[in-house]
């Protein structure tokens, strides 16, 4: 089976070396194009990729064809590959904000669509990614889409409906996690530590309390208990976070994510 890449830009080329470095996938497997020939040819030269010279011969040449284009070109794209484009291939598309039924609409009918939204950590193989399929995907079609984003970390079957909500939680909130790492930055340089210090500390704590949580299965709140003795430093932390409202600010982000994300949705 042959998997080609229509767009090789970060995510796209996260992916691709995901899949070449899990040993599930070949080299010769993996074709792609991108209007850049500078990324194409990067990707030639570090695992192999087979260039493509548009996306139309991608998508003749694949089996499976994954759609890594931004949103606002991907109309163009599907105007060059719809011709070349049969029930015999599968559609993957990781672009935000189009559902299932926008590349069915423009697809000859009975192609199979999936829907696949994966995160930035994708670079360090430690992404996680919703999965869903479209009218036309069968189980092997959805099954194959799972096997090419467990490369890049943890796959998440689930309904069209819940994307807006993955995509705040397991998405962009990735971007709150960034902003607490460098407020707790900030306050260890107003501690005293120089700032490359602060930063990995901050790092390395967020690193080792998302994995005691992942490891132990205990709830973050059973944690954070052990944390706080009676009457002592931690708990006077945690009070003042909680009467300064963080717990509702970071509510309030996720809905204003998701709501934002349903208006683009809509046109």
């Amino acid at each position: 089976m042959k998997y080609g890449f229509i767009g090789l830009g970060n995510m796209a080329s996260a992916i691709i070396e995901g899949m070449i470095s899990s040993g599930r996938f070949s080299d010769d497997q993996i074709l792609g194009f991108n209007r850049s020939e500078g990324k194409t040819q990067k990707l030639k030269e570090t695992v192999g990729l087979i260039p493509c010279a548009s996306a139309a011969e991608a998508a003749t040449q694949a089996d499976v064809i994954v759609l890594a284009v931004k949103p606002q070109m991907m109309g163009g794209v599907m105007e060059e590959i719809a011709r070349v484009v049969g029930t015999d291939k599968k559609v993957i598309s990781i672009a935000a904000g189009l559902p299932t039924a926008w590349y069915e609409e423009r697809l000859p009918k009975g192609v199979s669509v999936v829907r696949v939204m994966p995160n930035i950590n994708a670079k360090v193989k430690a992404a996680v990614t919703a999965v869903c399929g479209g009218s036309c995907a069968s189980e092997e079609d959805i099954q194959t889409a799972l096997g090419i984003f467990e490369t890049i970390g943890k796959a998440y079957r689930m309904e069209e409906k819940m994307f807006s909500g993955f995509g705040a939680i397991g998405g962009a909130s990735g971007a709150f996690v960034y902003l607490y790492i460098d407020a707790l930055a900030d306050a260890g340089v107003r501690a005293g530590f120089p700032r490359p210090l602060a930063v990995e500390l901050a790092t390395q704590t967020v690193l080792g309390s998302a994995r005691l949580v992942e490891e132990t299965g205990e709830h973050p709140i059973a944690l954070m208990n052990q944390v706080c003795s009676p009457a002592g430093t931690t708990i006077e932390g945690v009070m003042t976070l909680k009467k300064r409202g963080f717990e509702a600010a970071v509510q309030d982000g996720i809905e204003a994510i998701i709501r934002r994300d349903q208006e683009l949705s809509k046109g």
